[in-house]
Order: structure tokens, then C-alpha cells, then sequence
């Protein structure tokens, strides 16, 4: 029996994937944090953006334009 638990804490095989994984599942938390703060600000952008295209779809101008200058 004391053999086995010298063995298993002698071995560090699986140590250093264990080490990559938690690294790598905070990396995961952190990037998800990340999206629920700017979500928002996305959402909002998008939201801009669409509005901007149904008014140019709408009016068949972009931005102040009067069509003055046309060649």
C-alpha cells in the first residue's frame, strides 16, 4: 500500500495536462466574461446598423445627400 501511494505521488505524468487544462478553462471563463460585458455594446452597434440600412433602403440616399453634383 505504501508502495502504490509513493508511486502516485512520484508520478507527474498527468500533472502538466492537468496544468494546460485548468489554464485553458480560464482562458474559456475569461473570454465568456468578456462577451457578457460587451454584449451590450454589441447589440447596441447592430442595432444602429440596422436602423441605418432600413433608412437607406427607404429613402434610396445615404446620409445628407441631395443628389446635387450628380453626373
Amino acid at each position: 500500500m505504501t508502495n502504490l501511494i509513493h508511486r502516485f505521488i512520484a508520478e507527474e505524468e498527468g500533472q502538466s495536462t492537468v496544468e494546460y487544462m485548468l489554464l485553458i478553462s480560464v482562458i474559456v471563463i475569461a473570454i465568456v466574461a468578456a462577451a457578457y460585458v460587451f454584449i451590450p455594446t454589441f447589440q447596441g452597434g447592430v442595432e444602429a446598423l440596422s436602423a441605418d440600412v432600413s433608412s437607406i433602403l427607404g429613402s434610396g440616399k445615404i446620409g445628407n445627400q441631395t443628389g446635387a453634383g450628380r453626373n
